[in-house]
C-alpha cells in the first residue's frame, strides 16, 4: 500500500504534460543511461521469471520432502509484493494500459491484464498470511502454499507473454517519441526513489542470493542431460 500511495502521489505531480523530464543531461549521459521504458518492463519480467523459478523449486522441495526453506520463500514473496506488484504492475496501470484504453486498442486484453494483477495480489496476500503464522505450518498449509504457487506461476507465464508480445511491443505506435523518452525517465526516477541508488540491480542481487541459497544459481543445471 505504501508503494502504491507513493506512486500515485508521484503520478499526480506530473499533470501538466504527459511526462515531466526532471533534469538536463549531456547526450553522452543520456545514451549511457537510457533504457527504453518497454525494455525496462521486459527486463523486470526477466526478474519476475527468475522468482517464478524459485517458486518452482520450492514446489519441487515440497513434493519431494514435504518441507521448504521458509526464509527463502518469504523473501521471494516479498520481492513479488514490493517490486512486481506494488511497483512494476502499478507503472503498467498508471502509464502503459491507459495508452491503449485511450486509443481503444486491445481493450479486452487490458481488462484481463488488470484483473490478473488483482488475482496475483490476492494469491500473494494469501501466501504471506500463511508464512506469517507464528505456529509451525501444518502439512495441509504447506500443500496450500504449493497450490497457490502453482496458480501464480501458471497465470503469470501467460500474462507476461501477452504483455511482451502484444502490449509492450506496440507502445511506440501510440506515443510520440518525446513522450516515449520522457516515460523512460519517469520509470528510472521512480525505480530509484522506491528502491534506492541500485534500483533494479539491487533487487536482482536479492534474487541471485535466493537462487544461490536454493542451489539453482548455476544456469548449467537447467541444461537437459
Amino acid at each position: 500500500m505504501f508503494f502504491y500511495l507513493l506512486l500515485c502521489m508521484m503520478s499526480c505531480s506530473r499533470t501538466q504534460s504527459l511526462y515531466a523530464v526532471h533534469h538536463e543531461k549531456t547526450p553522452e549521459e543520456k545514451y549511457e543511461e537510457y533504457i527504453a521504458p518497454t525494455e525496462d518492463l521486459m527486463r523486470e519480467h526477466g526478474l519476475l521469471n527468475r522468482v517464478l523459478i524459485i517458486y518452482e523449486e520450492i514446489i519441487h522441495l515440497i513434493e519431494k520432502q514435504g518441507i521448504f526453506d521458509h526464509e527463502v520463500l518469504t523473501a521471494a514473496v516479498d520481492i513479488i509484493h514490493d517490486f512486481v506488484e506494488q511497483y512494476h504492475e502499478k507503472m503498467e496501470e498508471l502509464y502503459i494500459f491507459p495508452i491503449f484504453e485511450k486509443h481503444k486498442k486491445h481493450t479486452r486484453l487490458i481488462k484481463t491484464l488488470r484483473t490478473q494483477h488483482e488475482a496475483g495480489r490476492a494469491i500473494t496476500t494469501q501466501i504471506k498470511r500463511l508464512l506469517a503464522r507464528k505456529k509451525p505450518l501444518r502439512q495441509r498449509d504447506v500443500q496450500t502454499i504449493a497450490r497457490l504457487l502453482r496458480k501464480f506461476i501458471r497465470m503469470y507465464r501467460a500474462h507476461e507473454s501477452r504483455e511482451d508480445t502484444v502490449i509492450f511491443s506496440n507502445v511506440r505506435h501510440y506515443l510520440p517519441q518525446k513522450d516515449f523518452e520522457a516515460l523512460a525517465e519517469i520509470f528510472e526516477d521512480t525505480e530509484h526513489e522506491l528502491f534506492g541508488k541500485e534500483g533494479f540491480e539491487g533487487v536482482l542481487k536479492k534474487v541471485v542470493s535466493l537462487e544461490r541459497q536454493l542451489g539453482i544459481d548455476d544456469l548449467a543445471i537447467f541444461t537437459p542431460q
